[in-house]
Formats: C-alpha cells, sequence, structure tokens
C-alpha cells in the first residue's frame, strides 16, 4: 500500500518508495487502503499529537464518518472510553458496533450531555474534524487540562478560538494534519504504520462498508460529498 497524494484513483500510480508500506496480514486490499488516510491519521491524531492514555474519556465529533469512525477505533483500542457525537439520523448503531460506549446527538445540548457522561468533568480529548459551529461547544466539553485536536473542517467553517477560555481552564487546542507532517518529517510514516498494523493485529479492522469499481468512481465521490457514506468508502479498480 502507498500513499500517492492526488491521482490515486487509477490502475497504476508513480510514488515516491518512502510512502511504499507493507499491508498488515489479515486485511485485504480495501480494508488495508483504509489504514491510510483515516487510521494513520487517528493514530497520529491521538498518540504523537493529544497523547492520550487510557482510562481517559475522548469525544469524537463527525463519528459516523471515515476518519470518525477510525478515531474511535484507533481511541477504543489504545484503552479510552469513546464517546462518538453524530449528526446523521440512523447511525447510532453503526457509531457502537465499530466501538463507541456512548452516543450522543449533534444538537443543541450535545455538550452538556458529554459532561452528564462525565460526571460533570469533561472530556479529556475531543477529536474534532468536523469544525463551524461545533467547535465551540467542543471546547465548553472539555475538562480540565484536556485537548481539543483539529482534525478537518468537513462542517465547512474555519472555527475562531476565544482564547481565554483556553487561560481559565487551563486546555489546549492542537493540529493534527498527518499530510503535512509527512512533508516536515517523512520517518514519521514508519513510526505510525507500526503502530496501526499492532492495533489491527489485535483485531482492529477498518470499517469498509462500500466498494465501489473505478469506472463509478465519480459516483462514489459524489456520494461521499452529499454525506451518504457510513465508514469508508473505497474505489477498486
Amino acid at each position: 500500500m502507498a500513499l500517492c497524494g492526488t491521482g490515486g484513483y487509477a490502475e497504476q500510480v508513480a510514488v515516491h518508495p518512502g510512502l511504499v508500506l507493507p499491508a498488515p496480514s489479515g486485511l485485504d486490499h480495501a480494508e488495508a487502503v483504509a489504514l491510510l488516510a483515516n487510521h494513520q491519521t487517528a493514530y497520529f491524531a491521538l498518540t504523537t499529537r493529544a497523547q492520550v492514555a487510557p482510562g481517559e474519556t475522548v469525544v469524537v465529533l463527525g463519528a459516523a464518518g471515515g476518519v470518525g469512525t477510525a478515531a474511535i477505533q484507533v481511541a477504543s483500542a489504545l484503552g479510552a472510553r469513546v464517546v462518538g457525537v453524530v449528526h446523521r439520523e440512523g447511525a447510532d448503531d453503526f457509531v457502537r458496533e465499530v466501538g463507541a460506549d456512548e452516543v450522543v446527538p449533534l444538537r443543541e445540548g450535545w455538550a452538556a450531555r458529554v459532561r452528564e457522561l462525565t460526571g460533570g468533568r469533561g472530556a479529556d480529548v475531543v477529536i474534532d474534524p468536523v469544525g463551524g459551529d461545533a467547535f465551540d461547544d467542543a471546547v465548553r466539553c472539555l475538562a480540565p487540562f484536556a485537548r481539543i485536536v483539529v482534525v478537518g473542517f468537513a462542517g465547512g467553517g474555519i472555527p475562531e478560538v476565544k482564547v481565554n477560555r483556553l487561560l481559565l481552564r487551563n486546555v489546549g487546542v492542537l493540529g493534527a494534519g498527518w499530510g503535512e507532517a509527512l512533508r516536515t518529517d517523512q520517518s514519521l510514516l514508519a513510526t505510525v504504520a507500526e503502530g496501526v498494523a499492532d492495533l489491527v493485529a489485535g483485531g482492529l479492522r477498518p470499517p469498509v462498508t462500500q466498494r465501489v469499481p473505478l469506472a463509478d468512481g465519480a459516483a462514489a465521490v459524489e456520494l461521499l460529498a452529499a454525506g451518504g457514506v457510513l465508514g469508508k468508502i473505497v474505489i477498486e479498480p
């Protein structure tokens, strides 16, 4: 398996040798590919950036999507208690199946519900691939000395941080840009890939819910953009 940036929707691609990795045993091709963007991002965000510890509570926004489900699986495998926050109707059971201990709908009052589930303390870590209005509530649901990790802006809006909240509550905001990290230090790939492979050896299986032939690749991307994919959709040459 290989990270090739753009241009991966093809039968053959040219890639840098340093970005080629052995696929973990026990996975088929589609499952192995799912590890590259989603699970490596989640592992990097939770370990290198957030340094999550066993027993901590991790809240995952966008919990039914590709990065969200990967973050749930990785956090659970690392020994965290996981709360999945979802905005899609009917996704609760799926989010629980991939490993969430609790599921909270993304609607008014969701941050208060997270605080209830943590006995009023709040979350130790929030993984946010959504951005937008959800970010402000995510900061409010943090426990003292907690951290929120920004992974993306699937909700469309780039939030602004009111830094007085960070100061008064001793919380931190971190970025986890996996692609940018590799451009800075390519050696991170082997470390993160090895960590993900260990989780696979322990039983982790990426939730590939749809497999689409390359000829239908455009339709697959449109379905993803419309929010019609739970977990991971993979295009197969």
